[in-house]
Formats: structure tokens, sequence, C-alpha cells
């Protein structure tokens, strides 16, 4: 059914899911752990073998949250590549290098300070 929860993600501890949560509020989608006070939960990390539960609302949140974490994930697996991105700056015309990590963010111009948009 469209209105049931759905899970997005099995994470290995309770402070994994926790972090997920916190982060895909910053992009603006409600997610819950499953049944967090589960004493299972608190005392062991897990209730499920395959971790614990991260849940939205719907199906609809929930393509938009696993869209969000699959972007996620692979920023972080360019950054632990160790792949850089060179971007260069409109203002000064430098040449400069960033962590790939830091794809889809802006960052400021070590030289002359104007903003650089750090495309992946």
């Amino acid at each position: 059914m469209a209105n049931e929860p759905v899970c997005i993600r099995h994470a290995a501890t309770l402070e994994e899911a926790s972090i997920i949560v916190a982060w895909l509020a910053e992009n603006d989608v409600d997610a819950k752990i499953a049944d967090p006070d589960n004493p299972g939960v608190m005392a062991f990390g897990v209730t499920d073998p395959e971790g614990i539960e991260v849940y939205v609302k719907d199906d609809e949140t929930a393509a938009r949250a696993k869209a969000l974490l699959r972007e996620h994930d692979a920023r972080d697996r360019a950054a632990d590549d160790g792949d850089e991105l060179t971007v260069t700056c409109e203002g000064c015309g430098g040449t400069f290098h960033f962590p790939a990590g830091q794809a889809g963010t802006t960052q400021e111009c070590p030289e002359c300070g104007a903003y650089l948009d750090v495309a992946g």
C-alpha cells in the first residue's frame, strides 16, 4: 500500500541509524528508526540479523530517500578512492583541487574568496 511505512536502509548500529535519520532530516526527509526503545536495540545494537531498520512514511518518500542515500554513498566511495575534482575559479582564473567527497558542494576560492561550485 502507498501509505505503509517503507524500510529504506538497514544500519549496523543504533548510532549509524541515528546519523542516517539526522542526515535525511537535513535533506527534508522525515525518517524514523524502527522501535528504537526496544531493549534488544539498546543492549545489543541490533534486533534483526540485517541490522536496525530506518523507515520513511511511504513509497514516494522512500524513492527520494533512497536516491539521496545512493548519491551520498557514491560521494563517500569516491572520497575513499582518493579521487580529486578540479575546479577553475571564474573570479581569478585559478585552478584548485577538491576531494571527490565535496562534489555537489559550494566552496570558497582559496585565492579570491569567490564561491566555487564543486561539480562531480
